[in-house]
Order: structure tokens, then C-alpha cells, then sequence
């Protein structure tokens, strides 16, 4: 899994607040509580191709990204 491709830079906190109040990636977030890694990681690649790499999607998962880390899943250097 190569995380510094779902890792888009230093985040705004109006920006992401907007971003992640969106109700679909809510949905998309919600899924993804309780599994595997590899299938976060799956999913992240997905609703980047499924939202055409939108930056709304890249604020979502850099937030979620930097979410792993701070939950001690991922390391600051997986991603940076």
C-alpha cells in the first residue's frame, strides 16, 4: 500500500470541514469502521477514481489519512 498517493498536503480546517461534511463520503467513511487495512486503503482508491481525483475527495482522504496515523494505524512516514 503506498499511502503517499492518497496523501495531497497540509489541509485548511475550514477546508476540510466543509469537505467532510458531505453526506455520501460520510457513508463511505462509516464503511469503512471495523476492517481490514488493506480495504480503508481499497476504498480510498476507489472514491478518488469514483470522484475524478476532485479536491473535495483529496481533502477527504488526506483527513482520513492523517486519521490513520494519529489512530497509530499508519505512520507519519508511510504517507509524508
Amino acid at each position: 500500500m503506498d499511502w503517499k498517493k492518497l496523501y495531497f498536503g497540509k489541509l485548511d480546517r475550514k477546508e476540510i470541514q466543509r469537505c467532510i461534511a458531505d453526506e455520501n463520503w460520510q457513508a463511505v467513511r462509516l464503511s469503512m469502521k471495523g476492517v481490514s487495512l488493506e480495504i480503508k486503503y481499497t476504498t480510498l482508491c476507489w472514491w478518488l477514481k469514483h470522484k475524478d481525483a476532485s479536491r473535495e475527495a483529496q481533502v477527504q482522504i488526506t483527513n482520513y489519512v492523517t486519521a490513520l496515523s494519529r489512530g497509530g494505524l499508519i505512520k507519519p512516514q508511510d504517507y509524508l
